[in-house]
Parts: C-alpha cells; sequence; structure tokens
C-alpha cells in the first residue's frame, strides 16, 4: 500500500472571457467534440463506441497512481493491467494494440514498435482522454484495438493563472528515503483578448516500491522501471484567434524519464513460493531512458465555404534506450557464451 501525504494545488486569476478551444467556440455549447476521429464529430453522433475520460476522473487517479497505464487500466475495463514498467509491451487495448496519441500526433510507431508509448507525457499535462474502441485506420496504422487520444490541458479563464502542486508518497510501513516518491507540478496560463497561452512544467522523482508484505518489488532494468526514475515535463501552448473563425495554435511537449540504475533484480523461488526483489547494486550498461520532443501546428476555420477545416502540421523526435542482459534475445549465448555485454 502507498499513502499520499500531502497535495497542495491552489490557483490565483485576473478576470474572465467566455471562450471554448478548439473547433468550437461558442460559449455556453455542453456538446462534447471527440477529434481523435479526425473529422471533429460529436460524441453521441459518433458511429464507433466512444468513452469520454474527464479531467476529474483523471486527477482522482493521479492521487494514488502517477503510472499513465495504471491509471487507462482503472478507467478502461478493456484495457490490460499496467505492469507499472516504463515498457508497456503486453498491455493491450481490448486484446490488440492501440494507437496512442498526444493532441492528435502519433506516439505509437508500429514500424518499430518499442512498447513506450504511455510514457511519453505527464498526466499531469492531460485535459481529458478520449477513447475511440475497436480498430481503424483513419489515424494511420496501429490501431488494431482502438484510439486513445490524449488531450493536453487548455487554459483557464482569467489573464493570468497560476497552479502549484506538490505531492509526497510514503509506503504505510517500512518508511524509509529510498521508498518516498516526490511530485511536483507548476501551471502558468491566461486569456488576453484573442490570444491564449499555457506553460506547464513537472518534475518527479520515484522511489522503491513494495508489495504488500514490504519486500521490494524486483524491478526490470531490461525494459526500463517508472520505480527508482526521474522524469520531467515541459508542456507550452501559444493559441491566437485570427478573427471570429480562424485560429492558430502552436504546442510544444518535452518529456523524459530516466532509470536511476541503483538496485538489481534478485530472483526468487517459484516452488518455494518467494517471489522476485531487488537489492542495491548497479547493473550493467547505461540506466534505460524515454526521451520525446513533440511540437504541434493546428490552423482551425469553422467557416471555409460552409465547411469546418483542421489542419495538423507536427514533428516528433522520438529516442529510447533499452537495458541489456546475456541472454538470446541480445546476443548468440551458442557462439559468445562466455562474452559480456
Amino acid at each position: 500500500m502507498r499513502m499520499l501525504l500531502a497535495a497542495a494545488p491552489w490557483v490565483w486569476g485576473v478576470s474572465q472571457c467566455a471562450y471554448a478551444e478548439g473547433t468550437n467556440r461558442t460559449a455556453g455549447n455542453d456538446e462534447m467534440v471527440v477529434s481523435a476521429s479526425r473529422s471533429n464529430v460529436e460524441q453521441p453522433k459518433a458511429p464507433q463506441m466512444v468513452t469520454i475520460i474527464n479531467r476529474q476522473q483523471i486527477e482522482q487517479q493521479l492521487r494514488v497512481t502517477s503510472d499513465s497505464s495504471q491509471v487507462l487500466s482503472n478507467l478502461l475495463p478493456a484495457f490490460s493491467p499496467s505492469r507499472q514498467k516504463m515498457s508497456g509491451s503486453g498491455e493491450t487495448f481490448r486484446g490488440r494494440s492501440a494507437l496512442i496519441l498526444v493532441d492528435g500526433i502519433p506516439q505509437s510507431n508500429p514500424l518499430r514498435p518499442t512498447g513506450r508509448e504511455m510514457h511519453t507525457i505527464d498526466f499531469s499535462m492531460i485535459e481529458r482522454i478520449e477513447v475511440i474502441h475497436g480498430a481503424n485506420a483513419t489515424n494511420g496504422l496501429g490501431a488494431t484495438g482502438g484510439v486513445i487520444n490524449l488531450i493536453t490541458r487548455r487554459p483557464e479563464n482569467g489573464a493570468f493563472n497560476q497552479h502549484v502542486s506538490v505531492q509526497t508518497t510514503l509506503p504505510t510501513e517500512k518508511i524509509r528515503g529510498e521508498t518516498a516518491s516526490y511530485k511536483t507540478i507548476y501551471r502558468v496560463d491566461g486569456r488576453v483578448d484573442k490570444l491564449d497561452y499555457l506553460v506547464s512544467l513537472g518534475y518527479e522523482n520515484q522511489g522503491l516500491y513494495l508489495d504488500g508484505n514490504g519486500r521490494a518489488i524486483g524491478v526490470g532494468n531490461t525494459q526500463g522501471d517508472t520505480m527508482d526514475s526521474r522524469a520531467c515535463d515541459v508542456l507550452a501552448k501559444v493559441g491566437y484567434w485570427l478573427n471570429d473563425d480562424q485560429r492558430v495554435q502552436l504546442s510544444v511537449n518535452r518529456y523524459h524519464i530516466r532509470g536511476e540504475n541503483d538496485y538489481l533484480s534478485v530472483d526468487g523461488v517459484r516452488a518455494q513460493g518467494i517471489p522476485t526483489t531487488s537489492a542495491r547494486g548497479t547493473p550493467p550498461g547505461d540506466a534505460p531512458f524515454n526521451s520525446v520532443w513533440s511540437t504541434g501546428l493546428t490552423y482551425d476555420h469553422n467557416n471555409l465555404a460552409g465547411f469546418k477545416l483542421s489542419t495538423l502540421l507536427f514533428s516528433q523526435e522520438y529516442e529510447a534506450l533499452f537495458g541489456a542482459t546475456n541472454s538470446q534475445s541480445f546476443q548468440d549465448t551458442t557462439t559468445a557464451p562466455n562474452k559480456t555485454l
């Protein structure tokens, strides 16, 4: 079990103005527009089953865990349980792979899948999650199980708003420094006339995980582990209304998570009921990490010859490192049985 010790958010705001982000700017319109379909359809009119996870649901889950896969697993029955690792290999949606998007930018790479798609942004930066159930190809390859579109936060009413959140998590027993986790979020946003902006900074230091009996959970040095890791995220968005119908927005997200490489996995004994645990030590090689740069430029026109036009130009730079072991997954042990990595 893990215990939340402190969570302190607060907001200061100045002035108010009516605003709705995206292609729907009409104040008072409560219809949810689904952008993951690339056609901006209203949720009741979508031809496929669509699930919308709102910000309140996300924040409720983040009080317990910051693992993005765990958040989805708790809120989507069709999403497999989280492995709580940096790699989501084996995690599926409806038994198949899902295409992960961030503001419509694909995070999955079906040509060279890594299983790291769920760890490309801090969920504290997310406003809502759009989930389209079932296979489709409207967003490209990879959506055999469905589409999961992570919509980043939007500016709140007011010319200048600030939000600070500090969170500390400790086990309910055997409290010690190596098991402590810390997370801090700072966000500033606002709307001034036709301009809106948002800048959010996040940092998290995750400690050692313990099971129900107080034993250290086995660390995954090959696939990468979320425990004993540090992560940082920087999200920046600037939008401008050219007129009542046209809007442009530039968004940049920089996310990096890296293991600390402070623990070695200790094999358990299945016959004796002894689970795999972790012990202090330095694994061979560099620590696994995810490093992502995502940049998106959007242009929306709500009345172009009677039609709505939504365009997205994006770029993503993705780099990941996996750990290694002397196993057949990484080398031919029959030709180099004694060679170490």
